[in-house]
């Protein structure tokens, strides 16, 4: 069996060569992970040398962009890939004639165990290159022996690329959303568990935002908004209960895989925890940390990641602080710039220029050298497709 997989390996390498294409696999669990991948892969589409298909892990993965190329999991497990890209470790696709792989991660903010290298329940042992988005999380995994020294490779976040390089215009996303023009923006973007500020306070964190004036982007994770399994939103359907909320005008309720143009349109953020709230802090605007008490307990989320969210954060307990307190940081936002600023250093390395170390550590797996492209141009709004204000 060795023999016969050995030169079957041969035999496909051979036909990628002939053909003069290799094929790229992306494979997505959540539609989060297509636009942690979407920096790397619109660029790879560009290069008539590269083949690029999808899979999805689920219905709920929001496959808009790449509806075109998408496949179940299951089509892919006898198909020839030269290279498959994640960006989620956790359930990895079945791939027999797969020559190499690699993820990417797709956060950053400590939880489920993700930066506990002695209860990480995960193989890395099957990716040829992890890319990480940090130092020290890197050095935490190759201390504890998780990824070997050649596999590991310091990426940065290819996501927030786009978003340090202005490329978004953040007065057409907010036209886009149909938001009253001479208001600011208050963006609410909690993690999913039951036991998130969604579930504890979620409503009433929205209309104390609109109480104080401002307009309000809901940005809720993927995951909320799954209901294959009871443990993403405990039951609640999220869509509806927001419907019953939705005021025109000054109420957005955003169902879209990249958060990223609704950052670039918002003054303020309201979360609890998540990679959303660290991502906020390469703008350098007020950020508002919701106390969910049981939340690190139920996400396993590493301590040090929860203090240093919250040392460039306002935390409030109760939904009526909110809206005041959201207020009294947009007087003053520069309040916490220090710590915004160290949270960018340590946690994102050489922010806007992680996609083209990404797409050097692709190509290589590829065996092609790196194309001459364009520089990408600016991306004016959220694709219509994934974004709308919800009404009854």
């Amino acid at each position: 069996m060795r023999w016969l997989r050995a030169q079957l390996t041969r035999a496909d390498r051979a036909a990628a060569r002939l053909t003069g294409r290799r094929r790229v696999l992306v494979d997505a669990r959540t539609a989060m992970n297509f636009a942690i991948l979407a920096p790397i892969y619109e660029r790879l589409r560009r290069d008539p040398r590269v083949d690029v298909v999808f899979t999805w892990g689920s219905p709920h993965a929001g496959t808009e962009p790449v509806a075109s190329r998408i496949y179940p999991r299951a089509a892919m497990k006898w198909r020839r890939i030269d290279l498959a890209l994640s960006a989620d470790p956790w359930d990895p696709i079945e791939l027999r004639r797969c020559r190499t792989r690699v993820n990417f991660f797709h956060g950053v903010a400590g939880k489920y165990d993700l930066d506990s290298t002695e209860q990480l329940p995960i193989d890395f042992g099957q990716y040829d290159r992890v890319g990480f988005v940090n130092g020290d999380r890197m050095q935490r995994y190759l201390a504890a022996g998780i990824v070997t020294r050649q596999a590991a490779v310091l990426v940065g976040y290819p996501k927030i690329d786009a978003l340090v390089n202005g490329r978004y215009d953040a007065a057409a996303v907010h036209a886009h959303l149909q938001l009253e023009m001479h208001r600011r923006n208050a963006i609410y973007a909690p993690t999913w568990s039951p036991a998130s500020s969604l579930h504890l306070a979620g409503e009433a964190i929205v209309e104390s935002l609109v109480a104080a004036g401002l307009n309000v982007i809901v940005k809720l994770h993927d995951r909320s908004l799954d209901a294959s399994e009871p443990k993403y939103n405990d039951g609640i359907d999220w869509r509806a209960r927001f419907a019953r909320l939705h005021r025109p005008g000054r109420i957005a309720f955003v169902e879209a895989a990249d958060s990223s143009p609704l950052l670039a349109a918002s003054d303020l953020m309201v979360t609890d925890h998540s990679s959303i709230g660290f991502e906020f802090c390469v703008l350098d605007r007020p950020l508002i940390v919701f106390n969910a008490p049981d939340l690190p307990r139920i996400a396993r989320i590493n301590p040090e990641k929860i203090s240093q969210l919250r040392s460039a954060a306002r935390v409030v307990h109760t939904a009526d602080e909110v809206g005041p307190a959201a207020i009294d940081e947009l007087r003053d936002p520069g309040r916490r710039a220090d710590a915004r600023a160290r949270i960018v250093r340590d946690l994102f390395y050489e922010p806007g220029t992680a996609t083209d170390r990404a797409l050097r550590v692709v190509y290589e797996l590829l065996d092609l050298p790196l194309p001459h492209l364009r520089p990408l141009a600016a991306i004016p709004t959220v694709q219509p497709s994934r974004a709308a204000s919800l009404t009854p």
